[in-house]
């Protein structure tokens, strides 16, 4: 995966791991730099928790996953100096399994997914 530019200024580096700024490196932990790989990677389409839980820890883990993911989207969004609020670039959909405006995933009645906005990639 090349260097992936999105927004004003920033630049994704698959490869040296590393999330830019105006050409500085910007500081991120493992989870939400691996949370950020995964919407890239997934571009157009909603990540599920059970998805990033999948890409981060694996199945079968014994940890809170809930309280874990929403603090690393909460400091990719820091990092990013996106609002969850008025998003430019992270997304959160909650939404009713088999909701069929959306892709059909089989996920806890009401828990959030995500999605890397189209308009700043």
């Amino acid at each position: 995966m090349t260097t992936i530019r999105f927004g004003r200024d920033f630049e994704l580096d698959p490869k040296a791991y590393e999330l830019r700024r105006g050409g500085r490196p910007v500081r991120l932990e493992r989870i939400p730099m691996e949370i950020l790989l995964l919407l890239v990677e997934s571009r157009g389409h909603l990540v599920t928790r059970q998805q990033i839980i999948g890409r981060v820890w694996g199945e079968g883990v014994f940890v809170d996953t809930d309280n874990n993911i929403n603090a690393a989207i909460r400091k990719l969004r820091q990092a990013l100096r996106d609002d969850a609020e008025n998003p430019r670039f992270i997304g959160t959909v909650t939404r009713a399994t088999g909701s069929a405006s959306l892709p059909r995933r089989k996920t806890a009645r009401g828990a959030p997914s995500y999605a890397l906005n189209r308009n700043n990639q």
